[in-house]
């Protein structure tokens, strides 16, 4: 028998005639491409990280709280402001939510005058199949003739044109409406007793109300000449940057501040490869590492002066840029096809639906909407005091080509379908930048306020209140700057975590996420490995049941990779815990509301009281 160590000819010599091992030497020749792309196919990624501990077993270990050294990170002085703290050595402060909404929240929303009132269509109401409610007079193409009438007029200096005015009553339609620049869509009340707007779609899916223009876009006019930033490192929450040559800007324009992070980004924060081996195997083998060139992200600022090469905005960056890894660059975009000053006020929209319907996958169809009001491309837009009934996915949800959208005073009730991912999502912001969200309610959805995928802020929920809801968070994949402030769900949670290898590779969900003043079954808080971009929890309202709400935080490691390292989120037997930056977790802190106070001291407090009035 040849020896262990013999070559593969030698082997064959001594075992085989001439002929017969040159024939098997042709054979590997032809099938070896085809057993190594097997081998490869089958290769599995290893795990890199500590095995979690079994989640049936596992009982969290409750830490000693320790205030982190720069805490206070905000603190009323006896001056009666803010005084701010740099949570890094290198100046990164937690920023100034008060520019979200209309306009900055400078101005408050405009009561637009009526320029076409409508009354509900005489004639009976009547059952059709399965449908939730019964259908009357087609409305839709009455109320849409009358916003494309008042879209028509000529807008005055802010772009405002009119309001289309519904008396109060039942309306129902056969399809959605689109509310157009310049016009607003308004009721006599968002009650039973008020403007109640039933929509019925023909095949399920779709937006009851789309707000804003549907083709508007934010389209890049200078991408070609973008000039670097030249800042070695500019922290998070900066609103004043310097560029290599700010020539070819003005006071005015419109421009995307662009983060453009390299791979050196990327390894830092454990998103690449690292993705595919925390739990290897197939597990591993089905997650897509994060790429340079999929993750740039582009911030809608308008320039408010010049002094040199030096720029300042008029909103505040939501995280910090480093040459280190990749900074970023400054050109201009024109808004001009965007709407601008639409609204949806003082009305209920009701999606109908089949009731005989059943079932939770991804397919089961109620034949009903998917939002209720779906705002796109358009800035200086708002939605106030609206009922949304009975949608699957969002009972307002923001998305692309949006800037400075004001959502107040609206409700998500009842909303039907799949309850799994996908669906659910009561305030969604899957687009745009500098969005508020104020004095909302919502029941029975699974993210009640919710970010998607790479979304920028600063955006603020602010008082806020869910009810039987799960997780309100970033959800995943860098979604910067949201401010959650006394934001109460008591059987839900909510999270700034990194999802790590959950989904195709969510990765980190937030950054520069704060959560002031709330109350919620848990707040778990982690902290990325980059600095200026942290997340925060600070003060707790409320009671904590103790050891309720662990289950995100085990979930969190484990998906992150996180188990026996120094980025191991920690339990400190209150309902706020993690790695992030935490303070008061057992006990509110002063002041009562964050962006309130800063509101203030932007505006004054005159001014201030009219915006949120």
């Amino acid at each position: 028998m040849p020896s262990i160590t013999s070559s593969p000819s030698d082997s064959y010599s001594s075992v085989f005639p001439l002929f017969k091992k040159n024939l098997c030497i042709l054979a590997m020749s032809y099938l070896l491409p085809f057993v190594s792309a097997q081998a490869e196919v089958e290769e599995l990624p290893e795990s890199w990280v500590h095995p979690p501990p079994d989640r049936e077993e596992w009982e969290p270990e409750r830490h000693a709280f320790t205030p982190n050294e720069f805490a206070p990170l905000i603190s009323m002085g006896e001056d009666g402001r803010l005084h701010y703290r740099p949570y890094t050595e290198k100046g990164d402060t937690l920023m100034d939510w008060s520019y979200t909404g209309y306009k900055n929240s400078r101005t408050p929303i405009p009561d637009v005058p009526v320029a076409v009132t409508l009354s509900p269509l005489p004639g009976e109401a009547v059952r059709i199949g399965d449908l939730a409610y019964p259908m009357g007079p087609d409305s839709r193409g009455l109320i849409q003739a009358a916003i494309d009438e008042v879209a028509a007029l000529p807008a005055d200096d802010n772009g405002i044109r009119g309001a289309v005015l519904l008396k109060r009553g039942a309306y129902t339609l056969e399809g959605g409406l689109i509310v157009r620049s310049g016009v607003v869509l308004r009721g006599e009340g968002d009650g039973d007793d008020g403007t109640v707007l039933i929509f019925r779609s023909a095949e399920g899916g779709g937006d009851a109300v789309l707000l804003g223009d549907p083709e508007g876009k934010i389209e890049p006019v200078g991408e070609a000449d973008a000039v670097r930033i030249t800042d070695a490192y500019l922290p998070s929450g900066s609103r004043i940057l310097s560029v290599a040559d700010a020539g070819q800007f003005a006071v005015g324009d419109f421009v995307q501040v662009r983060k453009t992070p390299n791979q050196a980004w990327i390894d830092t924060l454990g998103v690449g490869q690292r993705l595919r081996h925390i739990r290897g195997g197939r597990q591993g083998a089905n997650k897509t590492p994060w790429r340079p060139g999929a993750f740039r992200f582009a911030h809608l600022r308008q320039i408010e002066a010049i002094e040199g090469n030096t720029l300042t905005l008029d909103g505040v960056l939501p995280q910090s840029f480093d040459q280190e890894h990749g900074s970023g660059d400054v050109y201009k975009v024109d808004v001009s096809s965007l709407a601008t000053h639409s609204g949806v006020e003082s009305l209920s929209i009701v999606s109908n639906y089949d009731t005989t319907v059943e079932g939770n996958d991804r397919s089961t169809n109620y034949i009903n909407f998917r939002n209720g009001i779906a705002v796109r491309g358009t800035y200086d837009s708002w939605v106030r005091g609206v009922t949304v009934k009975h949608v699957f996915f969002a009972a307002v949800q923001i998305g692309h080509h949006t800037r400075q959208i004001t959502v107040r005073d609206t409700n998500s009730l009842a909303p039907v379908g799949p309850v799994r991912g996908g669906f659910r999502y009561a305030f969604n912001i899957s687009g745009g930048t500098l969005h508020l969200f104020y004095n909302c309610y919502s029941e029975d959805s699974r993210h009640c306020f919710s970010l998607g995928s790479r979304q920028t802020g600063p955006f603020a929920f602010v008082r806020s209140t869910a009810v039987r809801g799960g997780l309100s968070e970033p959800h995943h994949r860098w979604s910067t700057g949201a401010l959650y402030d006394n934001v109460i769900t008591r059987d839900g949670s909510l999270g700034a975590l990194n999802r790590g290898d959950s989904g195709t590779g969510h990765g980190w969900a937030a950054a520069n996420t704060m959560f002031w003043n709330c109350d919620a079954g848990s707040i778990v808080v982690m902290n990325p490995e980059t600095e200026g971009e942290n997340n925060f929890a600070i003060g707790f309202r409320g009671e904590y049941e103790k050891g309720s709400g662990t289950g995100m935080l085990y979930y969190s490691n484990t998906r992150a990779g996180y188990w026996g390292t120094p980025k191991e989120g920690k339990y400190f037997g209150c309902a706020l815990m993690g790695s992030g930056h935490i303070e008061s977790p057992d006990r509110p802190v002063s002041p009562d509301s964050l962006f309130e106070q800063q509101l203030i001291e932007h505006l004054g407090a005159e001014q201030a009281a009219a915006v949120l009035k």
